[in-house]
């Protein structure tokens, strides 16, 4: 059995690719050059659960900890989940717009976040605004 050699060379800015390289051998390359966004790490690097970590750096920034005390944040892919309990409807919603900030959020599930304090108003799903960058 006879294997082939390629003759790949890659610059150091992978500006220029020379050699006799497949597509896809270059493909395969880059692919692996780049981090998708929901794992990247707090600083840059790569991490299985970066999302999530991401997500909870920007809660422990922006809200107090007795608001996200009862909160775990976990990612399934590129879809942060919330679970866990919060004050009320008004501070979720705050949640799931800096969640969706995160570079790599694409989705925010909800489903097993509980209210303490409920109100009629806040029992009816409500069109949910962010003002996303």
């Amino acid at each position: 059995m006879s294997t082939g050699s390629t003759n790949l060379s890659i610059s150091s800015d992978n500006s220029e690719i020379s050699g006799s390289a497949s597509s896809s051998l270059v493909h395969s390359v880059f692919m692996f050059r780049t981090i998708p966004p929901e794992r990247i790490g707090l600083s840059g690097e790569y991490d299985y659960q970066g999302l999530s970590k991401r997500v909870a750096l920007a809660f422990r920034q922006r809200f107090n900890s007795a608001e996200i005390a009862n909160l775990k944040i976990r990612q399934r892919g590129s879809v942060v989940v919330l679970t866990g309990r919060v004050l009320n409807q008004s501070l979720l919603n705050r949640l799931v717009c800096v969640a969706l900030k995160v570079e790599g959020a694409t989705d925010v599930e909800i489903l097993g976040v509980r209210l303490l304090e409920t109100t009629a108003s806040s029992s009816v799903p409500s069109l949910l605004t962010c003002r996303l960058p």
